[in-house]
């Protein structure tokens, strides 16, 4: 005790006083842990547990799916060479090889497996083959005919969720407000039904409910967890092709992917996105979107949203087939509404595959589902414009220095920067040089050039961006629709022209005069206008 004198004695007057404990005491108080903080220690390994667990368990789930069509692979194509089949070019140039009894005849047992495989590995994948059946042109007729159900037809879920939901946000006595009616379609996230409400004047009113398929949010993040471990072992990926992962960024692409995929799992973030296309288009005649509906608030798992009718935009491309003047009038309204959301806005859609995509019987662009959609931050957005707008200037020089500028901002933190600019800027002026006599040659090889932009970019350094990576996917995705409309319409023409009115705007605002912009620009302003 600090009040007996033996406790002080041999001390010095001006040694600080230390109070004097049993040496088991101190023990026993050093290694005492309040029970609370033990707790959390408990429930935080018992978390870290299960979510190992978890993304085991789902690991071995997508492995054991898809590894059969790995694995008779070899014996499908020994069958095709054995039995024959159609060749690759009659099926490229016979439309009849895209219907769904052609594919019965010659690839059943092996696609039905594959259509099954991806079904069963989870929305993710369901969500990447419905964007890749939108491009017969990349990957065949025969493919996309065949996967294109995955669109709008995935096995739905139990009536038996269905009821829990309504039940769950609006009440037991749901069947009061409004009637279930047939099953329009079914996606990767969930299903919509046709419904019918009852105003408080007694009139009635067709509306869309869609409810979100069970268990869908813990598949999404558990692939997103084994995505996001996945682009942290890249780095370990030894010589070139580990140079290549790195600086695409593989960490930014997934965080990128899991940030518009994962918001088209709360419908309340959809409800809100529908509000802000119907204010960005609302002076726009040839685009609906859904609105909703008062009374019925939005909820996590069920949305409530006016019906519009009409039919999804390939089979109005094939019952409108003989009238071309009208599949370009579509195809350019198409193009414009897409280049709006890209340039004017900064608001896309993310999930612009043909299954959302409806024509009404008035010829309007009807636009679903937009619970997945992209916004850049101003800075990104800018290099967007700014990129592809010199590469469809064909001005090689200007892109590679601004890609490369960029790459040097975003690594500052890490202290590195680009190797060899020169070089880089000298291998991105070469690529447009080299397509200098078509002037489609943006769109029309996206894929291509972006890959060899890609593969410079690792050789040099040169961090990919990627909200412009992103920004391709958009046009990539874009130019399926528009192929299905019209295969002969210049897509980078009217992507320039949008660019071209948007610099012309901006600089207005900016309160510079049109007679400071370039004759260039000037003089493709008018063609552009005209051809608009």
């Amino acid at each position: 005790c600090v009040n007996d004198p033996i406790a002080y004695a041999g001390v010095p007057s001006e040694a600080p006083i230390i109070a004097w404990r049993e040496p088991s005491t101190i023990l026993a108080t050093s290694a005492a842990v309040p029970p609370v903080e033990m707790s959390d220690r408990i429930a935080s390994i018992k978390k870290k547990a299960r979510r190992i667990l978890r993304i085991f368990a789902r690991t071995m789930k997508i492995v054991a799916v898809l590894s059969p069509m790995a694995v008779l692979y070899p014996l499908w194509r020994l069958q095709q060479r054995l039995l024959g089949g159609p060749s690759r070019e009659t099926k490229e140039e016979d439309d009849s090889y895209s219907t769904l009894e052609e594919h019965n005849l010659y690839n059943d047992w092996y696609m039905s497996l594959c259509l099954y495989s991806i079904e069963a590995s989870g929305a993710a994948f369901i969500k990447l083959m419905q964007w890749a059946s939108s491009r017969p042109d990349m990957f065949g007729k025969n493919f996309c005919g065949f996967f294109e159900q995955l669109q709008d037809d995935t096995t739905p879920h139990q009536w038996r969720y269905t009821e829990e939901i309504l039940k769950a946000s609006y009440g037991e006595n749901w069947e009061e407000h409004f009637q279930i009616g047939r099953l329009l379609g079914s996606g990767c996230i969930g299903q919509v039904y046709e419904g019918i409400i009852e105003g408080d004047d007694g009139k009635t009113e067709k509306v869309a409910v869609k409810v979100r398929h069970p268990r869908v949010v813990d598949d999404i993040e558990t692939d997103m967890e084994i995505l996001r471990c996945l682009a942290d072992w890249s780095k370990f990926v030894p010589g070139h092709l580990g140079d290549q992962i790195r600086w695409l960024d593989p960490m930014g692409a997934v965080e990128g992917f899991a940030k518009i995929l994962t918001g088209q799992l709360d419908f309340r973030s959809e409800a809100i996105n529908l509000e802000r296309f119907n204010k960005n288009f609302a002076d726009d005649k040839d685009v609906i979107f859904p609105e909703l509906v008062p009374g019925y608030e939005a909820h996590p798992d069920v949305l409530v949203e006016t019906f519009c009718e009409g039919i999804p935009v390939a089979k109005w491309a094939k019952k409108n087939a003989g009238n071309q003047e009208k599949l370009s009038s579509m195809c350019k309204i198409g193009i414009r509404t897409v280049c709006k959301m890209i340039f004017d806005h900064n608001f896309i859609h993310g999930d612009l595959h043909p299954g959302n995509v409806w024509i009404s019987e008035e010829g309007k662009f009807i636009l679903l589902d937009v619970g997945m959609v992209t916004e850049y931050d101003d800075d990104d957005h800018e290099v967007i414009i700014k990129v592809l707008t010199a590469f469809i200037r064909k001005n090689g020089r200007e892109a590679g220095r601004l890609m490369v500028n960029d790459s040097n901002r975003r690594m500052l933190k890490d202290d590195e920067a680009a190797l060899n600019e020169e070089a880089y800027i000298d291998k991105i002026e070469a690529l447009t040089d080299r397509a200098n006599t078509n002037p489609e040659y943006l769109v029309e090889a996206m894929g291509a050039y972006v890959a060899y932009i890609c593969d410079a970019a690792a050789a040099h350094h040169v961090m990919m961006n990627q909200a412009f990576l992103s920004a391709c996917l958009a046009v990539k995705v874009q130019e399926g629709i528009a192929l299905a409309l019209d295969p002969n319409t210049p897509i980078g023409e009217f992507v320039f022209t949008r660019i071209a009115i948007r610099n012309v705007l901006m600089a207005a605002a900016s309160q510079n005069c049109l007679e400071t912009q370039s004759s260039w620009l000037r003089s493709r302003m008018k063609l552009c206008l005209a051809r608009w």
